[in-house]
């Protein structure tokens, strides 16, 4: 009786054994069917120029048939986008593309990332930590698109104003990139005068009561400069509230409700930077650097100014009549 309950068990240990090995043969296999897998960490996906975004990383990824992951932190913080990052190399991709919601503080991660030496393309804000490797910077230039947008608001203004400026989140590179862009505009003309910035994280709640502490701390504003398109809805929701006329809102990105706004006029202009095709250069930046061809240091895409007279291609897009 114990000789073939010993047998028994013998036989189960073997068959566990082969199933384990053919279930791992298996994975092993789906690997290396020569499908690419990318993975792609984002900021968020609470707004259309995210999403747009995420478009264009799935859309360029399909046309490759690679197989691509798109992840973003639930809070939009550092610390999640770690988690995800650390969590994917466990079974770690081919490539990443990753746009930081810090850019210095994502360094720990992207050390990490280079000890497996996977490529990291760097996209939409730059990855600004000290001895970290990345392929290439895909995006645009946001210090350049704040100026286009700044100049753009000082000729509707005929050069004279006083101006609110609604910054992204502290730390970021871009907010950084954006503040300092306008600013360096704006100090060119003695009567173009930034009396008030604070930051509102990129967000519209935020910049909602941002915008509304600053209307009642100055009385005479005349323009509002907000660094992306979430904080200027979030702004012209705060003029409506008070009550306030003839204020400009200036802002970078693009959406169906910007266009919306800019139609009725709540949001004077702004400077559209082509999310899904920054997600598509991404993807195509990729595939040049797995197959080893050498990426300049940045490629960077050009920013369109939309205001109502510009907004025709927009009212087609997002079927505004």
């Amino acid at each position: 009786m114990k000789k073939r309950n010993l047998v028994i068990v013998l036989m189960a240990a073997l068959l566990l054994t082969t199933s384990t090995f053919v279930f791992a043969q298996g994975e092993q296999e789906a690997k290396d069917d020569g499908t690419v897998r990318a993975v792609a960490i984002v900021k968020k996906l609470s707004s259309s120029f995210w999403t747009d975004m995420k478009y264009g990383i799935e859309e360029q990824a399909k046309e490759y048939g690679w197989d691509v992951e798109v992840l973003c932190p639930v809070n939009e913080t550092n610390e999640e986008q770690i988690q995800l990052l650390e969590m994917a190399l466990l079974d770690p991709p081919d490539v990443f593309l990753i746009t930081p919601v810090d850019s210095k503080g994502i360094a720990p991660v992207i050390e990490k990332i280079n000890e497996y030496n996977i490529p990291i393309i760097n996209f939409n804000t730059k990855i600004s930590a000290d001895d970290v490797k990345v392929e290439t910077f895909v995006g645009v230039e946001y210090k350049q698109l704040a100026i286009t947008a700044a100049e753009a608001i000082a000729k509707k203004v005929d050069y004279k104003a006083n101006i609110l400026m609604i910054e992204g989140t502290t730390g970021s590179q871009t907010a950084i990139d954006m503040k300092e862009g306008a600013n360096s505009f704006f100090d060119k003309y003695p009567d173009l005068v930034v009396i008030d910035s604070m930051p509102a994280n990129y967000r519209r709640a935020d910049a909602l009561n941002v915008t509304q502490n600053l209307l009642q701390k100055h009385a005479d504003v005349d323009v509002i400069f907000a660094c992306n398109g979430e904080m200027a809805l979030g702004a012209a929701e705060a003029v409506r509230q008070s009550g306030r006329k003839g204020i400009m809102i200036a802002t970078l990105n693009m959406s169906d409700e910007i266009a919306q706004a800019i139609q009725d006029g709540t949001i004077t202009l702004t400077v559209d930077d082509d999310s899904t095709n920054v997600g598509k250069q991404a993807v195509v930046a990729a595939k040049k650097s797995l197959e080893g061809i050498k990426l300049p240091a940045e490629s960077m895409q050009d920013g369109i100014v939309v205001d109502y007279d510009a907004l025709d291609p927009y009212r087609i897009k997002y079927g505004i009549k």
